[in-house]
C-alpha cells in the first residue's frame, strides 16, 4: 500500500482520505488467516480464547460480538461479505440482522458477469475452468466461484441505508476479497503497473493451488519473473480495491450518510508474495501475513495524524464500543485494548492456533510421500519492542530484530541467548493471562459449511481439483 510506503501508487484515494483520519503505522493481526482473525475483531479475544479456526470455522453463541452489542443498543446491523466464511450459518458474523453476499440471489447474476469479465484471458488458476464447468452444468455453483465482485458492495450498502429509519444508528461491515488469491484485477488496473508484454504474461503465470502449496512447502521453485509478475498483479488488485473503497466513501458522503459516522479500514491478514519462499497466508506468522493497515476516521471527534505505537486489528472491538458509548457487559473478558489511548510499551501476541493447517492437508493429498512433520504445529508470535519471538509448538523458535531486519532474514535465537530467554519468559507470562476457550463447547460444522471451507482453499477440494486438472 502506498499509504504505508510502497513505491507504487497502489492506494491514492485511500491516501487522500487518510490525510484527514488517524493512521496507525505499527499494526499486526491477531492471526494470519480469515476465521480466527475475524472472530478476534468481532470479540476482542485472541484465537486461543475464542477457538474459531480453520478447523472450527464457527463461533460459539456464548461470545457477545461487536455486532450483537451494537444491535442490542439499538443499531441496525448489516454485513456484506465476499468471503464464504462470513456467513450467518457459521456464526462468526452473529449479531448482523442482515447478510448479503455476491452469491445472494439478488446479486448472483451480476457477480457471475463480473467474474467472467475478469477471467477473460486469465489462465493463472483453476477458477476459469470451474466457472465454465458450472455454466455447462458439470459443477454446482459455490460461493467461492463468485467472489471478488466488490462493486456490488456499494449498491448493497445503499439499499440497506435506504431501508433503515433515518433516526436509527447503523453498523455496517463490508468485506472485500479483491486483494486475495487468485488475484483477478481488470486489465485497466494491470496497465497501470505493467508494460504491454508484462501485462499479457501476467495472465499466464501459474498460481494454481498445487503450485502455491508446492512452492510454499519447498517442493518447487518459481522463476523470479513470475514472482515479479505476481507482485505487480497484486499491486493492481490493490488499485482496484482502492477505487472500490474510494467510490463507496464518496457516495456515502454525497448522501450525507457519513455525518457523525465512524469509518474504520483494516484487514484480517496480509499475503506472502514469495517472501520466506511462501505464497498465501497459511502456516505462517511472518510479517507479510501479519502486517495490516488500520485507519480510523471520526471527524470532529478524533484528530487526524499518524500514530507509531504498537496496536492490533482486534483493538477495533473495544474502540468502537467506547466511541459509540456502548459498554462491554460486566464479566465479559476482552484481551484487546482501546485505540483511544496509546500504550507505547505494549506486548502483542499473534497466534496460528491450528496444529495442522488445511494447506498441509492439501499438500498431503497432492504428494502422499511428502513428510509434513516440520509444518504440523501451532505457533505464537510475541512482539516486544523491536523484537519478535516466534514459538512453534515443536521445533526451533525464531527471534528477529525488526528494526534492523524487517524482512526477518536472520534468526537471532541462537545468537542472542539473553534476549531469547527474556522473550520466552514474556510469552509464557502473556499466555498465562489469557482465558482459554472451552473447545468442547464449539459446535461442529455441518457438511455444507465444511464444503464451503474447502472451496475457499482451507480444505481438500481445491488441491484435489488442481491435481486432477494437471496443475503445472
Amino acid at each position: 500500500m502506498s499509504l504505508y510506503g510502497h513505491d507504487q501508487p497502489t492506494t491514492p484515494r485511500l491516501d487522500a482520505w487518510a490525510r484527514e483520519a488517524l493512521v496507525f503505522d505499527d499494526v499486526v493481526s491477531a492471526a494470519s488467516y480469515t476465521v480466527p482473525s475475524h472472530a478476534s475483531m468481532f470479540t476482542g479475544l485472541l484465537p486461543s480464547e475464542h477457538c474459531a479456526t480453520g478447523e472450527m470455522a464457527t463461533l460459539h453463541d456464548d461470545y457477545k460480538t461487536l455486532a450483537e452489542l451494537l444491535r442490542e443498543a439499538g443499531y441496525a446491523t448489516f454485513l456484506y461479505a465476499e468471503n464464504p466464511h462470513l456467513t450467518e450459518q457459521q456464526r462468526i458474523s452473529q449479531g448482523f440482522s442482515q447478510h448479503e453476499h455476491p452469491w445472494s440471489p439478488r446479486y448472483l447474476e451480476r457477480a457471475r458477469a463480473i467474474l467472467k469479465q475478469k477471467l477473460d484471458g486469465d489462465d493463472t488458476s483453476e477458477l476459469g475452468d470451474r466457472l465454465a464447468e458450472m455454466e455447462r452444468g458439470e459443477r454446482e455453483l459455490t460461493p467461492w466461484n463468485v467472489k471478488a465482485a466488490g462493486e456490488l458492495a456499494e449498491d448493497a450498502v445503499h439499499d440497506f441505508i435506504d431501508a433503515t429509519p433515518a433516526n436509527q444508528p447503523f453498523f455496517i461491515f463490508v468485506n472485500y476479497m479483491e486483494a486475495h488469491r487468485p488475484y483477478l484485477p481488470p486489465r485497466r488496473y494491470r496497465e497501470r503497473f505493467m508494460s504491454p508484454d508484462q501485462l499479457e504474461a501476467s495472465y499466464q503465470v501459474d498460481r494454481s493451488w498445487g503450485t502455491i502449496w508446492e512452492y510454499t512447502f519447498g517442493q518447487r521453485d518459481v522463476a523470479e519473473r513470475d514472482l515479479a509478475l505476481t507482485r505487480a498483479t497484486y499491486d493492481a488488485t490493490l488499485r482496484e480495491l482502492d477505487d472500490l473503497f474510494g467510490s463507496l466513501i464518496d457516495s456515502l458522503k454525497q448522501r450525507g450518510a457519513l455525518r457523525d459516522t465512524i469509518v474504520v479500514l483494516t484487514s484480517d491478514h496480509g499475503e506472502h508474495l514469495g517472501e520466506q519462499h511462501m505464497f498465501d497466508h497459511q502456516s505462517t506468522l511472518y510479517e507479510p501475513a501479519l502486517r495490516v493497515p488500520l485507519v480510523l476516521s471520526f471527524p470532529g471527534r478524533l484528530d487526524a495524524g499518524r500514530r507509531p505505537d504498537p496496536v492490533m486489528n482486534f483493538d477495533v472491538f473495544p474502540t468502537l464500543l467506547e466511541l459509540a458509548g456502548v459498554p462491554i457487559p460486566d464479566g465479559q473478558h476482552v484481551s484487546a485494548r482501546s485505540l483511544l489511548s496509546a500504550a507505547p510499551d505494549r506486548e502483542r501476541l499473534a497466534q496460528e492456533p491450528a496444529t495442522e493447517s488445511s494447506a498441509v492437508r492439501a499438500m498431503r493429498r497432492l504428494h502422499p510421500g511428502w513428510n509434513p512433520d516440520a509444518w504440523v504445529r501451532s505457533q505464537q508470535a510475541l512482539y516486544r519492542g523491536r523484537y519478535k519471538w516466534i514459538a512453534p509448538s515443536h521445533g526451533d523458535a525464531e527471534l528477529y530484530d525488526l528494526d534492523k531486519d524487517p524482512a526477518e532474514s536472520r534468526n537471532l535465537a541462537a545468537l542472542r541467548e539473553i534476549d531469547a530467554a527474556t522473550l520466552r519468559g514474556a510469552l509464557a507470562r502473556v499466555r498465562s493471562q489469557l482465558v482459554p476457550c472451552n473447545e468442547s463447547a464449539i459446535p461442529e460444522l455441518g457438511a455444507e459449511d465444511r464444503a464451503l471451507l474447502e472451496m475457499l482453499g482451507y480444505g481438500s477440494s481445491d488441491a484435489s481439483d488442481s491435481q486432477r486438472s494437471g496443475s503445472r
